[in-house]
């Protein structure tokens, strides 16, 4: 079969892609969802970080997403239905990129090579005595198991802090390869299970399809939430190696594209040229004050900082653990996104229920006075969902 001759496309168009693909709506209208469950189920994954500064990682990035009625006590309920007595069923597991990630459950068969692949490399490294320890303590309770409970009951040491237990280690391996899942959590607990109760038959038995299938699938749902995608890209938002994610792309019949300025080759669905033709004018543009919103440091537009460059033009570091007088924006900074731009960044904490914003950044070519109206609108917008009132000067 004849290579495809990869379609031009401006880095405008792109932008535009991205965004229609991650459904960030203006927060006076209507959302595409309703629910953070159907966010995770629309954008495949939310990175989990448990800094709180603002809001967790989980609640900013469906937040976003969602509209401005929305409240984040209700995001990680929605992630994390509680169990018995209500036996309402999971919609998510929890497993790893290269960082924590929150996945929907339908998902689980497209991780299922990268699961083998842990266990080929990793295997070797597990105790198959304290496996099986494990396995038994999971096994006796049937809403799954908190660490600290394995842990007592195998009469080991208990982890503290970043300081695991020959046990947690253990138990963590096992969550990669895939011997348990983590459906569910006791508030912030996580809660150990055994894949063939935790996870319904189907999505058990979908894991058994063949590899070229998987690796197919997984490209085309990578290429559904991030839009226009490189080889690069699908492999970071996975973290597979560039071979793995070049066959994914192969198999999965996605159209080369060329991006004004890019080096590398991109891909999208075929059914994205139909939702936004190429050869329709697009232009650039920040939008009303009043729409814009605010991007969290893990949100799927910002996780990989290399893509948000070339994307965006914006560069950004994650500064919470860069020594304080060495921080060039701040602490915790979301950016600010108006229409297709990010046009610059705030730095913002939350204290005693209240959702301060202590300093404003634009990016180069945009006015102070223009970013700043946008910043305040959409720390207003996040202010309402987090339940709290917003600092005076930023109020105004």
């Amino acid at each position: 079969m004849a290579e495809l001759s990869a379609i031009p496309v401006t880095l405008e168009w792109v932008r535009a892609a991205v965004l229609h693909a991650q459904r960030i709506p203006d927060p006076r209208g209507p959302s595409s969802y309703a629910t953070a469950a159907e966010v995770l189920r629309g954008i495949g994954l939310i990175q989990l970080d448990p800094l709180t500064r603002v809001s967790t990682a989980q609640r900013l990035t469906s937040l976003t997403r969602l509209p401005r009625s929305a409240r984040a006590e209700d995001v990680d309920s929605s992630l994390w239905p509680a169990g018995a007595p209500l036996h309402e069923p999971p919609v998510s597991f929890e497993a790893f990129t290269k960082v924590a990630c929150v996945f929907p459950l339908e998902d689980w068969p497209l991780l299922q090579l990268r699961r083998e692949r842990v266990r080929e490399t990793y295997g070797r490294q597990i105790d198959h005595r304290m496996r099986e320890r494990i396995l038994e303590v999971v096994a006796q309770r049937p809403q799954g198991a908190q660490i600290g409970a394995i842990e007592s009951t195998l009469g080991e040491s208990r982890t503290t802090g970043w300081n695991w237990s020959e046990i947690k280690k253990t138990a963590e391996l096992m969550v990669r390869t895939g011997d348990l899942v983590i459906t569910a959590r006791n508030g912030i607990i996580r809660l150990f299970d055994l894949p063939e109760r935790a996870l319904p038959t189907p999505v058990r038995e979908a894991s058994h399809l063949p590899p070229e299938q998987l690796r197919a699938g997984l490209a085309r749902r990578a290429a559904g939430t991030l839009a226009v995608m490189t080889v690069g890209d699908f492999a970071h938002h996975y973290h597979l190696s560039a071979a793995d994610a070049g066959r994914g792309i192969e198999l999965a019949g996605l159209l080369p594209l060329q991006v004004a300025g890019w080096k590398d080759t991109a891909y999208c669905l075929p059914e994205l040229l139909d939702a936004m033709p190429v050869d329709e004018p697009t232009e650039p543009g920040s939008g009303p004050a009043s729409a814009a919103r605010l991007i969290g440091p893990f949100d799927p537009l910002l996780r990989d900082r290399g893509r948000a460059r070339r994307i965006f033009g914006f560069d950004y570091t994650f500064e919470a653990y860069v020594p304080r007088d060495k921080r060039l924006y701040g602490h915790y900074v979301m950016a600010v996104l108006s229409g297709t731009e990010m046009l610059g960044r705030v730095d913002l904490q939350r204290v005693s229920g209240v959702l301060q914003v202590n300093r404003i950044f634009s990016e180069s070519g945009h006015s102070q006075r223009s970013v700043a109206a946008r910043a305040r609108a959409g720390a207003k917008t996040l202010a309402a969902q987090l339940g709290v009132q917003l600092s005076g000067d930023a109020a105004r």
